[in-house]
């Protein structure tokens, strides 16, 4: 059975594992809506459909030809993801300080996890490291060509919605392909950078019109407000691991070639046309030496370790919209 980690957290017992969850969640927001499989081997395959069977009317007395559809197989891996935190044994003796030490070096753990998890969602590449699963701007590749869908033209500047009404319209209009496209609107969750998040706002307000019955708000598991679009939350995946860089970047090389663009991900998420995480179990987070300390210094151990990957099966369950001007840079 497939879970979120934000499901898993409302019932898991172990106070650190639990802790550990918690905020994974509020930096990778992604996965209060991401399901992760268990699977049992480092190696998973997935299934794509490639050619469907052949079907036909036929006569009184006559019969069929049988035809039978074909299938690609995807292979799926499973990496090891995790990290120690070695803490000097003192820091259990101290109890004058504002944060306790040991809960403050998993807190910025966590965070260094979540956005790594978070960067490689979308630019992880083998190509790069071969260690880490491959996201989904990589994954779009071997996906048919409609699944990439340009704001404007393959060798156009990148669109700049509010430089005309007739720019927005163009906006408002391709984000609805791109939607659609994306498993004919069965769509979970609509990645972004930030300026994309409040962004689209902007082009609403531009053309004078208000979200109708298209747009919402939610709450995820720390009661933050969540836009989304006809269900499917907005989802700005943040910043690297430096807390300066844009993951879905406003520098990707448009259809002009300048570097000035960025892109949206629309996606599924399941194991039915669809992205899915998967995991040989779930995160384990223990102490290697069993309370011990190392014998070369007086420190002690925690480790976290999380077999994880993305598995995609089908060939619409990711959509990227492209050549969009960031709108940092819109007039």
């Amino acid at each position: 059975m497939a879970y979120t980690l934000a499901q898993l957290a409302k019932i898991e017992t172990e106070p650190l594992k639990k802790g550990v969850i918690m905020n994974l969640l509020r930096d990778a927001k992604l996965m209060e809506w991401l399901p992760f499989e268990n699977v049992s081997s480092l190696r998973s395959v997935a299934v794509r459909w490639t050619n469907l069977p052949d079907v036909a009317f036929r006569g009184i007395n006559q019969g069929y030809t049988a035809s039978e559809g074909d299938y690609e197989q995807v292979w799926e891996s499973v990496y090891g993801f995790g990290g120690d935190i070695e803490f000097d044994r003192v820091f259990s003796k101290i109890k004058n300080t504002i944060i306790d030490p040991k809960t403050d070096q998993v807190n910025q753990k966590m965070k260094a996890m979540a956005l790594t998890f978070n960067d490689y969602l979308i630019n992880g590449d083998h190509g790069t490291d071969p260690d880490g699963f491959e996201g989904l701007k990589k994954r779009i590749d071997s996906y048919p060509s409609r699944q990439l869908v340009g704001f404007a033209g393959a060798a156009a500047a990148a669109l700049d919605p509010t430089s005309s009404v007739a720019s927005a319209k163009t906006f408002l209009n391709t984000w609805e392909k791109a939607h659609y496209r994306c498993n004919s609107g069965s769509v979970n969750g609509i990645l972004m950078n930030e300026g994309m998040y409040w962004g689209f706002g902007q082009v609403m307000r531009y053309l004078g019109i208000g979200g109708g019955n298209i747009m919402d708000v939610t709450k995820d598991s720390f009661d933050r407000e969540i836009l989304t679009y006809k269900g499917a939350p907005f989802i700005d995946v943040g910043l690297k691991k430096d807390q300066a860089t844009n993951i879905i970047t406003q520098t990707e090389v448009a259809g002009d070639a300048g570097a000035d663009a960025t892109s949206i991900y629309f996606v599924s998420f399941g194991i039915d046309e669809a992205i899915t995480g998967i995991q040989l179990s779930d995160m384990e987070v223990y102490d290697p030496l069993n309370g011990g300390e190392r014998e070369s210094k007086p420190t002690k151990l925690e480790r976290i370790d999380w077999w994880v990957g993305l598995a995609g099966f089908g060939s619409y369950g990711i959509t990227r919209a492209w050549n969009v001007e960031g709108p940092d840079n819109w007039t």
